[in-house]
């Protein structure tokens, strides 16, 4: 029996889903383990490597697909294609793709004939019941319908079988490791992220949350053993992907890593591959909703490497009461992002707009605290119904009278040559833009304000004007409105408004009507270029700060001080001060993608270097110089060899720096600044040569620039 297994990504644009597949691996060997086959199951990740198989080696008996929102349409369609070719090939989908009602379980499937079964939840039993299952059958379908837990799928007589799911597997080390057997060797070729999954299930019941459901309740966990020696054995393939331009970073499955005891083991782990191979440099990982004294911990192991998450989606008591969550209490997340700071994490907390109750201003309050609280990060989403998640049934939908539209998801779109044919695919996802209780055009507002939050707060572009408000007491959020409210320059105007009309530019009424757009002549290559399906967020905030560094200075200089005259702080010394600190700020900013060697120079009245280095800085009149102080702005060796090889990966065009920007701590890229060893030019000469040439500096009596 020839079995194949596919966790398919789409890669015209970028590697879209760039995660190692390592949930196949595990399925594969675990069959592989219970069942006797003449040849071990083959994985696929990248569709081009599946097309050249299907081709050369014609189509396997059986044949895997996962299914997730950001590749069920493309295995759909390599599915499609595989049966009008081969229909003896057995078609088995799986993944959390998959509404949890069954009138709706019965729709997805009658919509997809080209599915002969689907596992619902986790797959490693359910799939060797059914290899087995079809091997005495010796192929025979109708025998199998109904027969095996978990399994859904409609038989030859159209009639529907949804049996009940079968029991999960509480030791996650019975699950063969497929790093340490080889079987992912393949994958390891710089552009793909290892990923690793230490425990199963999470005990929180979001209703927004594929996990948010009773099934996956209870946290079931791998041995010590089996993670620390597939970190290890990763951390060597790793120096081998890095030596070649590859990435050096992990992805972490759990669901809510450093809540748990062992966890502080997987640091431990993790802290010796760092001193062994220099990996990983950065973690992705959803930290702990609890036991936050635990995740500090584990944070402080790994040097810095782990995103530590405040994450509240909203903290609206009523809001949470209709999404089934508990959250921190505001006083313990401004206690995790100030310890945070201390170790030098990167911390974030994350924010879901349009949530059941929602409001603009509820919306704003549970922002207002977690910038007040002090994460370097706030990530901001919108309200995506996932089919297997609660939220996404139709009684929720009525009930908050949900304004719902469909887009096309973030890079993932393309077309492929598959036995001879030309497949085009794009996964569509529904979203939710307005409420009973937010109207859509507050929604859009909204997203404004995420804009400015990840352009002026979020990744220590301006660390230092905000250092100064909190050392000050001063609302960074009201900033932030302000930020918004104000008409900045033209060319950043431009940038903001075109991110407003993209963002309703890109939503659609009709699932259907998108679809055929998609499928329309020429539009495929239109998503692949650039022209639509990006992630506007990133998007936009790379050409900001790519193009608009000086426009983005002179728009917080302004906000600033208009902060400075509400508040009664304005005084000729601060608005000096801040004037200075949006300079070096957009100076370390400058040509972080490309010039890299460039060397930007200028001289300041404060010292802001050692001001925002200061763990508790001192009144700034201590960081004045009458003379001036000369900074260069270099990068390091080290962060030139993260940025080119993060670039070979995503590519420098705007949605893939804007991509490079969600995986690595961007405050790392920074420019680092030097002092200069040129003599300080006295302050009236250095007026005389400024006004000669405003956007000029001076550096040891040469004016430059």
């Amino acid at each position: 029996m020839k079995i194949w297994l596919a966790d398919l990504t789409y890669t015209q644009q970028a590697v879209s889903a760039d995660l190692v597949p390592a949930a196949i691996g595990g399925i594969a060997t675990f069959t592989e383990r219970h069942v006797p086959l003449d040849q071990p199951i083959r994985l696929f990740k990248y569709p081009e490597k599946l097309a050249e198989a299907l081709a050369a080696d014609g189509c396997p008996d059986i044949i895997g697909f996962s299914c997730y929102i950001w590749n069920s349409s493309l295995s759909s369609a390599f599915a499609r294609r595989i049966k009008e070719v081969s229909p003896r090939t057995v078609v088995v989908f799986g993944g959390p793709h998959y509404p949890i009602l069954s009138a709706e379980q019965e729709a997805f499937l009658r919509a997809r004939p080209e599915v002969d079964f689907y596992i619902v939840k986790e797959a490693e039993l359910a799939f060797r019941r059914l290899v087995e299952a079809i091997q005495a059958a010796d192929g025979t379908l109708s025998e199998i319908h109904g027969q095996v837990p978990s399994v859904h799928s409609i038989d030859g007589e159209a009639r529907v079988h949804l049996p009940d799911t079968m029991e999960r597997i509480r030791d996650l080390a019975e699950i063969p490791s497929p790093y340490l057997q080889g079987r992912l060797d393949e994958f390891f070729d710089g552009r793909l992220l290892p990923i690793i999954q230490t425990n199963r299930g999470c005990p929180f019941g979001c209703t927004f949350c594929v996990e948010g459901v009773r099934y996956y309740n209870k946290v079931y966990r791998s041995t010590n053993e089996k993670i620390r020696a597939e970190i290890d054995y990763i951390g060597k393939l790793m120096v081998e992907a890095r030596g070649k331009g590859g990435r050096n970073d992990l992805f972490i499955a759990d669901s809510n890593f450093g809540m748990y005891r062992d966890d502080l083991e997987t640091c431990s782990a993790i802290a010796s591959a760092q001193s062994a191979y220099g990996w990983p440099e950065y973690i992705n990982v959803a930290t702990g909703k609890n036991q936050k004294e635990r995740v500090l911990a584990a944070a402080k192991l790994i040097n810095g490497a782990l995103r530590l998450s405040g994450s509240v989606q909203s903290l609206d008591p009523e809001v949470l009461q209709n999404i089934k969550r508990s959250n921190i209490a505001p006083d313990q997340l401004m206690k995790l992002a100030l310890e945070a700071a201390d170790i030098g994490a990167n911390s974030y907390s994350e924010t879901i707009v349009c949530l059941p109750g929602d409001s603009k201003e509820r919306h704003y309050g549970t922002l207002r605290q977690v910038v007040e609280a002090g994460f370097n990060m706030v990530s901001t989403f919108q309200l995506m119904m996932l089919p297997g998640s609660e939220m996404c049934s139709e009684e929720t939908k009525k009930k908050y009278e949900m304004l719902l539209r469909y887009r096309i998801f973030p890079r993932c779109y393309g077309h492929y040559e598959v036995l001879g044919k030309r497949l085009i695919a794009a996964e569509v996802e529904e979203v939710c833009v307005g409420l009973n209780t937010l109207p859509f055009e507050d929604y859009l507002e909204c997203r404004r304000m995420h804009l400015v939050i990840h352009i002026f707060h979020n990744d220590g572009i301006f660390a230092a004007v905000l250092k100064f408000l909190r050392a000050e007491g001063l609302p960074v959020f009201r900033w932030l409105e302000l930020l918004r409210d104000m008409r900045p320059p033209p060319g950043l105007a431009a940038v903001f408004d075109a991110f407003v009309a993209e963002t309703s530019g890109e939503l659609w009424d009709s699932r259907e009507e998108l679809e055929a757009f998609v499928q329309a002549p020429g539009n495929i290559e239109r998503y692949v270029d650039g022209e639509f399906g990006n992630n506007l967020l990133f998007t936009y905030k790379t050409r900001a700060i790519t193009q608009h560094i000086q426009d983005l200075a002179a728009h917080a200089l302004q906000a600033t001080r208009q902060l400075l005259e509400e508040t009664g702080h304005l005084s000729d010394d601060v608005l000096a001060f801040i004037d200075d600190a949006v300079t070096f700020q957009a100076r370390r900013a400058t040509d972080l993608f490309d010039n890299l060697d460039r060397v930007p120079v200028v001289t300041l009245r404060y010292d802001i270097a050692s001001y925002e280095a200061a763990k508790e800085a001192e009144p700034i009149a201590a960081y004045s110089n009458g003379a001036g102080i000369t900074f260069r702005f270099e990068l390091s060796d080290a962060q030139k060899d993260l940025v080119h090889r993060y670039l070979a990966v995503f590519g420098n065009t705007p949605w893939g720096v804007g991509r490079m920007m969600t995986k690595v701590f961007v405050k790392r890229l920074l420019r680092r600044a030097i002092l200069d060893d040129a003599t300080a030019i006295p302050p009236a000469e250095m007026a005389r040569l400024k006004a000669m040439s405003p956007d000029a500096v001076v550096v040891g009596g040469t004016l430059q620039g």
